[in-house]
């Protein structure tokens, strides 16, 4: 058995990953992930994300180092809403009320449900699909993306992504077959359509058509887009993955808090519970690689050479981020786009990451290969 495999060292990341989880408004904590990511120096080497994940990654992955942050900014710039008048959460003594700050999230919420956000979507008026009736597939939903479209032709280079240093992967799942599928920028040439498929929230967003299948958003198979990423042949990696929703909580005590608390569970899409599957496989692959040295001297026509093949000698650092939850929040709050909510989010995204990156413990920890997935938490709440 090499010594390598049995002993404790520091082991280098031979590259750089980000994973983006799905969550709407919530996705601006990624946006300040990558700020701090890329003002440490780095640059990743591969993007996977899912619904506003995906959007983010192509943001990334879609142009050159230089105009990334910038195009990030005019996205997250565009969704926001102002906060002005009632839906800021003013108090209006005046009339004897006071407008707490969740009353103001409300409101931005079902203005966000009513009108639409420009530049992302806007109400289809399709009364037959709103009446129960039959429609075609492709406007099945309550709102249009044409103006997501518009706005991922203009940030986002397409061509560039064809050629481009970072690999993406974006998660869709099929309308019909009810399976996850990846589409990857490693293996075929991707489009606003992908990205769009990735984020097709239904009811309010229609299927998109990709090769004569309807892809739906990939959360709601699996929002943790983790899997893809470990189930690939691996080297010595840093992962930052950026989650939205909450696993832990305390017991919901209102109707709101019920609705909040199913959705987090929902999309949460019990991360460390994948984590652990993971390592335990990990541990499994680990066995096989050494077993694969003792089977050196075997005839290359034996069988069992095979297995080399499914060993795996690698360490994966993940750095664990979640993005918190702020105050008067509710179960809206992944359409709530107020600018000053997109902001909070963004500087806890930042926070967060600047502090990994100032730690830097995978660059400190000695860990032996049999590990194989390291977690490292700098989740908001891992700092109290």
């Amino acid at each position: 058995m090499p010594a390598a495999h049995k002993t404790a060292r520091i082991i280098e990341p031979q590259r750089s990953i980000l994973v983006f989880q799905g969550g709407g408004a919530l996705g601006a904590y990624q946006a300040g992930v990558f700020e701090a990511f890329e003002a440490s120096g780095r640059q990743p080497d591969w993007v996977v994300g899912t619904s506003i994940g995906a959007i983010n990654a192509a943001l990334i992955a879609g142009n050159p180092p230089k105009r990334r942050l910038e195009c990030i900014k005019t996205f997250w710039d565009r969704m926001s809403r102002p906060e002005t008048g009632i839906a800021a959460g003013w108090s209006l003594p005046e009339a004897g009320l006071m407008l707490g700050e969740s009353f103001g999230s409300t409101l931005r919420s079902l203005q966000t449900m009513a009108f639409g956000l420009p530049g992302f979507f806007e109400p289809r008026g399709n009364a037959a699909f709103a009446f129960g009736l039959a429609t075609d597939p492709t406007e099945a939903s309550f709102y249009n993306v044409a103006p997501l479209r518009e706005t991922l032709l203009e940030l986002v280079d397409f061509d560039y992504l064809a050629d481009s240093p970072v690999r993406l992967s974006v998660g869709a799942v099929d309308v019909e077959s009810a399976q996850i599928h990846y589409f990857d920028s490693h293996q075929c040439r991707l489009g606003a359509e992908h990205i769009l498929a990735s984020g097709a929230l239904p009811p309010a967003f229609p299927p998109v058509q990709i090769d004569g299948r309807l892809y739906w958003d990939g959360g709601i198979y699996s929002n943790t887009p983790l899997d893809w990423i470990l189930h690939q042949p691996r080297i010595h990696s840093l992962c930052l993955f950026a989650t939205l929703w909450q696993q832990v909580d305390h017991p919901p005590q209102t109707l709101s808090d019920v609705l909040r608390r199913s959705k987090e569970i929902q999309y949460s899409s019990r991360a460390e519970s994948l984590i652990a599957i993971e390592q335990e496989l990990h541990q499994l692959r680990h066995a096989v690689n050494l077993l694969s040295y003792e089977l050196a001297d075997l005839n290359a026509q034996s069988p069992l050479r095979d297995l080399a093949c499914l060993g795996c000698g690698s360490v994966f650092h993940l750095v664990y981020l979640q993005a918190p939850r702020l105050h008067g929040e509710d179960h809206n709050k992944d359409i709530e786009f107020g600018s000053g909510r997109v902001a909070e989010r963004w500087a806890a995204g930042l926070a967060d990451t600047r502090r990994a990156l100032h730690e830097k413990p995978w660059e400190r920890e000695k860990v032996a290969r049999s590990e194989g997935i390291v977690v490292h938490d700098y989740s908001s709440a891992s700092a109290t």
